[in-house]
């Protein structure tokens, strides 16, 4: 079981301190939301981001969740940037680019993911099942942080585990905290995206440890 704080819900004037804050309380992987204002409509970060991020906490694994239809010029920054997993939308370009882009990506050392938006059956994840180390089942509408838990996810976790089996892990991003974390756990997802329940109290070790009591 793995938590992966997005730092788009942490504080950006104070991001450095806030990534060592979970990192001491034991965190080993950062989500990091890039959004383009075209696929989804909000904007975040940038390569620098991430090559800067890497920089300063290289043994700490960087995942790049990429909300864009532009894969062409944004996956390779970001794989020069030093990502360690990029996580490419199904719903952001054809098939047969996607598979180019995953090919890339291995080529390259960095580790795939497929995301899949709530509306997005579960059954398109198999067609490219055996170049992927991680599917992410989006557990809300991708685009902003801070919202609700999509009641009927589970059921399409449970299809998702199915398809892939055990040896590819499963990632939920959206409205996770100490109650949804244990139905996205009980579904069969083994990573989980935590944003604002991370870091609403300003007491990030306490909230992981409430987490972490949840899934053992």
């Amino acid at each position: 079981m793995l938590i992966a704080p997005s730092i788009l819900n942490a504080d950006n004037l104070n991001l450095e301190n806030d990534v060592k804050d979970a990192i001491a309380a034991g965190i080993s992987r950062f989500h990091i939301d890039i959004m383009d204002g075209h696929f989804v409509p909000n904007l975040s970060f940038g390569p620098q981001l991430v090559q800067d991020f890497k920089r300063e906490f290289p043994m700490t694994e960087s995942e790049i969740h990429l909300m864009s239809d532009n894969p062409d010029d944004l996956i390779p920054a970001f794989v020069d940037a030093g990502a360690d997993l990029i996580e490419l939308h199904y719903e952001a370009m054809s098939e047969k680019k996607l598979d180019y882009w995953l090919d890339y990506l291995i080529s390259n050392d960095v580790k795939t993911s497929l995301a899949i938006n709530p509306d997005t059956p579960s059954d398109v994840v198999a067609k490219f099942a055996s170049k992927l180390d991680q599917v992410l089942v989006m557990t809300v509408h991708p685009g902003f942080g801070g919202q609700k838990f999509i009641e009927d996810s589970a059921e399409k976790i449970k299809q998702a585990r199915e398809i892939v089996g055990n040896d590819i892990a499963i990632e939920v991003d959206g409205g996770v905290n100490d109650q949804t974390i244990k139905i996205a756990k009980d579904a069969g997802a083994n990573v989980f995206v935590v944003g604002s329940y991370l870091y609403k109290d300003g007491d990030i070790a306490n909230q992981v440890r409430k987490l972490e009591n949840v899934l053992k």
